[in-house]
């Protein structure tokens, strides 16, 4: 059972919970208050339920007791409007409307968006001939349901919370060792890697930004304890690794393309490999309590050092001294690793200056101020637009499905259009085909399931597929699909074992539905060449903000916090341009960014944060190496270069120690040089030509003049 247990994800686990949660709402409710109040009760659970996905316990209840409260809200209005088909088109699109513009709030309001919506489904599928009950004691019921199923979920948040913070360190160091494994990649093959393998490197990127805000998000909201200080640790050891991975890329193609530069990049490539399965091995300990790997920066930094030293490259090659370079850098992240693993086969407690006061401004934001609201209400917003195409598909699917023969269940044809209608294309396009081969695949379940007369064994099957459909709704949306067209079905066959499902029915709602979600991803579009004003604005103000923290001598504790915080902000920009470089590739190709453009301006964008945090580390690991007096006047002035760039303001200075930027490519020396200060005055040169390139390459993406959507 134990292996059974480690072998589950955090999605898993938090499916389970939540399918235990909905059951035992269902019986609390119904042996407290009947069977009728039960059944509302578990429809007012599982619309709660949806914004319950892994997170610490203090962020539960602020998250789940608002969707059980609109649940509640909505009910009683399809009560109040029931009978009447105008009244409900018209509540269809006020609660369609106020529901997706919750979405203002951001991802972490995504799930919460949805829960009116489901929650006027139920009211809508709701037998009120079984079920005779007046409309507010309906909504009683289900507002019960949510507040019963959020106590729930407050205490399962608890009983988990180690867990899941392990499994959250898990998915880090996972996504952390599959870019380095891409990185390593890049730097194997020949200068000027294909489209397919820069976009794969894009996405790795982006999960990883995403797995290291989980990974901050659960650990630091931890309470302080020898386990949470490990764990802390080890976040922002990944975060630093990331920080030197992305100095990894940097003047690896001056090694050149001939034998020895090939020979020279397939030792750093498989040294970062052998990193990366590293880091693979601590996430097993992890994840399944496996032996914490062995390691050795010693004599992986003599390995790779016997291969460099092997290497027949001809007598006085200048690029000896770059290969140094690069060895020291790899050497860096070889001391790092191995300290993220002796840190955690310490058990001792480590005095560490990390409170939860200075974590904070690191974990994502929390609440629901009202002014978040105000910078979308406009129809340039794409969250308005989101919001109004949507009230407009889903009452037109309403209305459709009313008029359909099979008017029995118009709240499907509903149902299929808020499912699969996204705010962008690409992710409504994936909806709409996972949404297909979901249904068909249930409909052929039900078909088995429909030979079964027992109602206990049909009703461990539907909270099954509870659990199921919120465990995989954002990771395999097939799965989730299949899991709610057995919801769907088998609810009619737990009340009647012998009537017969409605498959013809879900099918052809689903294929409708399905359709008009795809045609309203037309109407009042949010295309994504609209959004890189936007982006490229956040982006060039976070660019800037981190290269005035960074480029500076000697900072202070607070400073190094300011360049921790200024570091996050820009990977989160620049993951938002990557984001938006996926999503665009779906697009009509009238509207697409230009792959090319949008491109370059990351590859300059990553360049520059890489260059940015080689400088800090030189001055942080290699101060005594460098002339102070040089160093201490260079940095301010590159940094008033690189930031009046940034913000498109002339340059008032320059560095009188700086050599023309046609000459950036060229190396110092660096074997048995003590003093490292050209390095550092060639990467601030360079921090320059690359802030210039990222402003040329993102004003290259700017839509023409007057252009919105």
């Amino acid at each position: 059972m134990k292996a059974f247990l480690q072998r589950l994800e955090a999605a898993h686990l938090n499916g389970l919970s939540v399918a235990l949660g909905v059951a035992t709402t269902h019986v609390v409710v119904g042996a407290l208050f009947g069977e009728t109040a039960g059944l509302a009760a578990v429809g007012g659970a599982v619309c709660a339920s949806l914004p319950d996905v892994p997170n610490p316990p203090q962020r539960v209840l602020p998250r789940v007791l608002p969707a059980a409260f609109a649940a509640a809200v909505v009910t009683l209005l399809v009560g109040l409007t029931h009978g009447s088909l105008g009244w409900t088109v018209a509540l269809v699109a006020v609660v369609g409307f106020l529901s997706l513009m919750t979405l203002a709030w951001g991802l972490r309001a995504g799930p919460m968006s949805f829960s009116p919506v489901l929650a006027m489904v139920f009211a809508m599928a709701w037998d009120r001939t079984a079920g005779a009950v007046a409309p507010w004691e309906h909504a009683l019921w289900v507002g019960l349901g949510g507040c019963v199923y959020a106590g729930w979920a407050r205490l399962g948040a608890v009983v988990l919370r180690h867990r899941l913070r392990e499994l959250a360190l898990v998915t880090a160091l996972r996504a952390t060792a599959q870019r380095v494994r891409s990185r390593a990649q890049r730097i194997a093959l020949a200068v000027g890697a294909d489209e397919a393998r820069i976009r794969a490197s894009i996405a790795d990127d982006v999960v990883l930004a995403d797995a290291l805000q989980a990974a901050r998000d659960q650990v630091f909201a931890a309470r302080r304890s020898p386990r949470s200080r490990r764990q802390t640790d080890l976040v922002l050891g990944l975060v630093e690794l990331r920080d030197l991975l992305l100095a990894s890329r940097l003047d690896t193609e001056l090694l050149g393309q001939d034998f020895p530069g090939r020979q020279w990049r397939a030792a750093l490539a498989d040294t970062l490999r052998h990193l990366a399965d590293v880091l693979g091995a601590l996430a097993d300990t992890l994840a399944f309590g496996t032996p914490l790997p062995e390691v050795s920066a010693e004599a992986w930094a003599k390995q790779l050092a016997a291969r460099l030293a092997d290497v027949s490259a001809p007598a006085g090659d200048s690029r000896s001294h770059l290969v140094s370079a690069l060895q020291s850098r790899l050497g860096h992240m070889m001391d790092d690793v191995c300290a993220m693993v002796a840190r955690q086969a310490r058990t001792d407690d480590v005095d560490s200056p990390w409170t939860p006061e200075r974590l904070a401004p690191f974990v994502s934001p929390e609440g629901w101020p009202l002014a978040a609201l105000k910078p979308h209400l406009t129809l340039q917003s794409s969250v308005m637009r989101h919001a109004l195409r949507s009230a407009i598909a889903l009452s037109l699917a309403y209305w459709l499905g009313a008029l359909l023969p099979w008017a029995a269940h118009p709240f499907w044809l509903m149902l299929s259009v808020a499912v699969v209608l996204r705010g962008n294309l690409e992710q409504t396009l994936a909806r709409r085909n996972e949404r297909i081969i979901g249904t068909v695949q249930g409909c052929l379940l039900v078909l088995l399931l429909a030979h079964v007369e027992w109602v206990p064994a049909l009703s461990v099957i539907f909270i099954a597929a509870v659990g199921t459909a919120h465990a995989y709704v954002n990771r395999r949306y097939r799965v989730a699909a299949t899991a709610a067209t057995l919801m769907a079905l088998l609810q009619p066959l737990m009340l009647d074992p012998t009537s017969s499902p409605f498959i013809g029915e879900r099918l052809a709602d689903t294929f409708i539905g399905a359709g008009l979600a795809w045609l309203f991803s037309f109407v009042l579009p949010s295309w994504e060449r609209a959004a890189v004003p936007r982006l490229g604005k956040q982006l060039r103000a976070a660019l800037a903000r981190h290269a005035t923290h960074m480029l500076r001598w000697a900072p202070s504790a607070e400073d190094k916090l300011a360049q921790r915080l200024s570091r996050q902000q820009a990977y989160a920009a620049l993951a938002a341009l990557a984001g938006a470089a996926q999503r665009t590739r779906v697009e009509p190709e009238s509207v697409r960014l230009p792959d090319a453009e949008i491109e370059a301006a990351l590859s300059h964008g990553y360049r520059l944060m890489a260059l940015l945090g080689a400088v800090q580390q030189q001055v942080q690991r290699r101060a005594d190496r460098l002339d102070a007096a040089k160093a201490e006047a260079a940095l301010p002035l590159a940094q008033q270069a690189c930031v009046s760039v940034l913000n498109g303001e002339p340059a008032t200075g320059t560095d009188p120690a700086d050599i023309p930027d046609a000459d950036a490519g060229a190396w110092p020396e660096h074997l048995g040089q003590q003093d490292l200060t050209p390095w550092l005055l060639r990467r601030l040169r360079l921090c320059r030509i690359e802030a210039r390139e990222f402003v040329a390459a993102l004003n290259q993406l700017q839509p023409p003049a007057g252009e919105t959507s």
